[in-house]
């Protein structure tokens, strides 16, 4: 099943959905862009590790373009835990509350998928 909550109300927006397949069902999330583009700005370190998700958002590809599949969730769990509120252009305290809600339930859907041994995956629309 893939819960929606992060997208009700922004509908015809941009979305991002982060799920994993299971018995032949996506389980995950689906969040609206703008919650999504916080987190990463947040995450963002002009050190980033390649393979990641900053990676992706740096040059605008991966899960930008199609279904980037998260080979190494080990990165994005490191690039979630620096997410820095202080520099994030928004100061929209609403905005970032929910993103870092997100952040946890990501952290959660990635640890539970790498400990099921499921591929997770990463898409723009």
């Amino acid at each position: 099943m893939l819960d929606k909550k992060y997208y009700e109300g922004y509908e015809g927006e941009g979305e991002v959905k982060i799920w994993s397949n299971e018995n032949g069902n996506e389980n995950g999330m689906i969040v609206w862009i703008g919650y999504f583009n916080t987190i990463l700005e947040g995450c963002f370190s002009s050190e980033f590790s390649p393979n990641g998700m900053i990676e992706c958002y740096f040059n605008q590809d991966g899960f930008y373009d199609d279904k980037w599949e998260m080979r190494y969730p080990h990165i994005v769990l490191e690039e979630l835990k620096k997410f820095n509120e202080r520099i994030l252009d928004t100061k929209d305290k609403e905005i970032i509350k929910i993103s870092k809600e997100i952040i946890e339930q990501l952290v959660f859907f990635i640890n539970v998928a790498v400990k099921n041994k499921r591929n997770i995956y990463v898409e723009y629309n």
